[in-house]
């Protein structure tokens, strides 16, 4: 075999033209059969092995041409019998179908002209040239803002999942509307069976968030103002003359779907990893509004086949798409109304036959026969993936190996509630749903929201005997106007609010909701979930359903002591767009309108230099102190423990992460900038001084400051380093604010005094023990 790759790159650099080299094999021998082509414009390849492939009957467009300016991305582009013969533009490689008829590809004499699936052939050009990555669009698609920068490229990624809980699950259960997901009501994506619309949701209770995944082989991303939907819902939605105008909400984060799970996708904005290369074949025998729709159907069996998955990305393009004839479009869907739910149900439920069960290759092709027996294609596109995948191995394609019928989700939510080695855990996380056609008025809709809310808060004082909250409220267009004018205001609805309890949640949710929910990106509520010990104890302040949430366990939370994990795990969800994470213990009071510098972290103390005893002098700190006059109990196996400084030195001692370090590095760099340690002194030296602490049950991290934080506070929460230690220790190695209030906004020992100390001057309180409100009486009325 070394000897044959040899000989191909001797050949190759003797013909001087581009050479495609097919090995054909026949028994226990092969040749070497050499096609020289003469490549007319002799494009050069860019560096890096990523590739944009693009059909085209038009002269180059300015999408192409911004298509083909891409630092890094190379740009084939398949030509047809209707493409201008003098079509030229630099750096694209233009396949004529002259050029293309000259390829060495078995698949290229059998596809039909004047046919989108034309695109197959870019396909196998782009992998025979090196692709490791092909990026799948159309030449009337705009990447915007991050673009494909937006995909993820890591082989192992953080995010949030979506799954069924149970192999009884039904197609109902087991289908994914991205588009819901991404906050847009009653739309759906070209290919959803249409006999589920009406009931179908992303089912609550199937989300998990995963610290470590490994990335989806195929990943799709939403488009703005004029995404893929089906033609009976532009017949009913869209302008006849300008189409349609929808913004998905800009927060949600990336999404996988769970082996098992479905949702139909396109070939206009899909990023492709080598790994999913063998699902890339477009079939013929159906229309050009089915071909990618049956492909992304087709292509989630296979890669399910070998535990890959698909996942849907924030918005990365836009579009817009020329008027045109919906009605046409509504007959040429006419297989994906009727077909798209019996496909979905055949594959999940289709199983390779015993005998070639772990040869993948061999299932793709009683699988693409069975496909003709089910009359969901023609036999002709059996034998043209069957071509395709030939081409593809000739070219040095190697299966990926199947997982076999006794395959578990790797990704399932933890169930061990005394176990702080979580990489998957339940959580919620979803935005309100906005109708495209009111959009415009989703300010409007915002402050009514907040008019209703603080409603609800006026009937629950009125309980006590209290009147008179209501007497001055302004009208909704008046809120609307006032709060859009907020500096502050706008600001915090780019932000995530994360509302931490140090116990299992119970009591307080629908309240919190009630004061923080309309005036943030979103309010993620973090703490020990059981949603059976959740109950509503009024009827102004039940819960407003759906809750967002992410469980860590008791054994993670440990009464509070690593609650600031629950920044890092919100963080690790993915989220786009936000500008900054405030994290809230339950019982604080945040005074909303009291503004912060959002370009830095701010605290309400700040770091305070000082040695304590109770907490540096533990196995949460240094040493093991059994301490007295408190209801907790320690584990005694924390004697035979390394202390948590000593456990977190020693382990970036042996850490071989390169994000680690790069974080560990920036921590010892911050301490020098900021004069905590002198230029001879490491970060090692300091933590191991017991110097510092500070109280932490409210601050704000930028996202410029986000990444740092969540990597060198999971680092702290693996070594169990106690709240106010992690936080003071971060807070030395970054420029931050301190509130003005300092050590005001805490009560100590005079919590029963929260009401005169209490001022709307400051930007938080704590602790105010939400759970004293609950029946009506006079601290309610305070």
């Amino acid at each position: 075999m070394m000897k044959r790759r040899q000989l191909l790159k001797v050949l190759l650099f003797a013909f001087g033209t581009i050479s495609i080299i097919s090995l054909l094999h026949n028994g226990y021998s092969s040749h070497i059969r050499i096609v020289s082509i003469h490549n007319n414009d002799s494009t050069p390849l860019k560096k890096g092995n990523k590739w944009i492939v693009v059909t085209s009957i038009s002269s180059p467009t300015n999408d192409v041409k911004r298509l083909a300016s891409f630092d890094d991305w190379n740009l084939v582009v398949v030509a047809d019998t209707k493409t201008p013969l003098d079509w030229k533009l630099e750096n694209v490689h233009f396949l004529s179908v002259e050029y293309q008829n000259q390829l060495p590809f078995s698949l290229v004499s059998s596809l039909p002209y004047k046919s989108y699936t034309r695109k197959n052939i870019g396909y196998l050009y782009a992998i025979s040239h090196g692709a490791e990555w092909i990026y799948d669009t159309d030449d009337d698609n705009k990447p915007f803002d991050k673009g494909l920068n937006q995909f993820q490229y890591e082989d192992t990624v953080s995010g949030v999942r979506y799954r069924v809980n149970s192999s009884e699950d039904g197609i109902l259960r087991r289908l994914f509307n991205p588009y819901q997901f991404f906050g847009v009501n009653q739309m759906w994506p070209r290919g959803f069976p249409l006999e589920h619309i009406e009931k179908h949701t992303n089912a609550h209770g199937q989300q998990v968030s995963c610290y470590k995944m490994k990335r989806a082989a195929v990943q799709q991303g939403l488009v703005h103002h004029d995404p893929d939907v089906d033609a009976i819902y532009r017949l009913l939605n869209a302008d006849s003359k300008t189409g349609l105008d929808v913004k998905f909400n800009e927060f949600a984060p990336p999404i996988t779907l769970s082996v098992g799970t479905y949702s139909p996708w396109n070939s206009q904005n899909t990023l492709f990893h080598k790994s999913a290369f063998h699902t890339l074949f477009l079939p013929t025998t159906v229309s050009f509004r089915t071909t990618d729709i049956w492909r992304s159907f087709i292509s989630q069996k296979i890669l399910h086949l070998s535990g890959l998955t698909v996942s849907f990305v924030p918005t990365n393009a836009v579009q817009f798409r020329n008027a045109h004839d919906y009605l046409k479009d509504f007959k040429d869907e006419k297989q994906v109304y009727e077909d798209s739910g019996k496909m979905i149900k055949f594959l999940h439920e289709w199983k390779c036959s015993n005998a070639i069960s772990n040869n993948l290759e061999n299932c793709i092709y009683e699988l693409m026969n069975e496909l003709v027996v089910e009359n969901l294609w023609g036999k002709k596109d059996s034998e043209l993936m069957k071509m395709f995948l030939n081409d593809l191995k000739s070219v040095g394609f190697e299966f990926p190996v199947m997982v076999g019928e006794s395959y578990r989700d790797p990704y399932s939510p933890s169930t061990n509630e005394t176990s702080r080695d979580v990489n998957c855990r339940r959580m919620n996380l979803e935005f309100e749903l906005i109708d495209p056609k009111e959009h415009h008025r989703k300010n409007k809709k915002r402050a009514v929201q907040k008019l209703n809310y603080f409603g609800n808060l006026v009937e629950w004082c009125n309980e006590t005997g209290y009147s008179g909250l209501a007497k001055h409220l302004p009208s909704s267009e008046q809120l609307e106007r006032e709060h859009s004018e907020s500096y502050v205001l706008e600001k915090d609805l780019k932000s995530v609010l994360i509302v931490v309890n140090n116990f299992p949640w119970k009591y307080g949710i629908g309240l919190i909701q009630r004061l923080y929910q309309p005036y943030f990106a979103t309010v993620i509520f973090c703490g020990s979930w059981y949603p059976d010990q959740i109950m509503d104890h009024d009827n102004f302040t039940s819960i407003i359903h759906p809750v967002n949430y992410i469980h860590m366990n008791p054994a993670e939370m440990f009464h509070g002591f690593f609650g600031y994990h629950c920044l890092t795990l919100v963080k690790e969800m993915g989220m786009s767009n936000v500008q900054g994470y405030f994290f809230m213990a339950d019982d604080t009071v945040f005074n909303i309108w009291q503004r912060i510098d959002y370009s830095r972290v701010h605290h309400l103390t700040g770091y305070n230099d000082f040695v304590s005893d109770v907490w540096w002098n533990s196995a949460y700190g240094e040493y093991f102190l059994i301490l007295k006059n408190e209801s907790i109990t320690f584990n005694y196996k924390a004697l035979v423990r390394s202390t948590a400084t000593h456990g977190i030195v020693n382990s970036i001692r042996d850490n071989r992460e390169e994000k680690v370090k790069k974080a560990w590095s920036r921590f010892e760099n911050g301490m020098k900038k900021y004069g905590y340690i002198k230029n001879d002194e490491t970060a090692e030296s300091e933590m191991l001084a017991n110097r510092g602490r500070s109280i932490s049950d409210f601050f704000y991290i930028p996202t410029t400051e986000s990444d740092y934080y969540a990597t060198l506070m999971r680092v702290f929460y693996t070594h169990e380093f106690f709240l106010e230690l992690a936080v003071s220790q971060f807070l030395k190695s970054v420029n931050h604010q301190t509130s003005l209030a300092g050590t005001k906004s805490y009560l100590w020992r005079h919590r029963s005094k929260w009401a005169t100390l209490y001022s709307k001057d400051m930007v938080a309180m704590h602790p105010i023990k939400m759970s004293q409100f609950q029946t009506p009486g006079e601290k309610r009325k305070k």
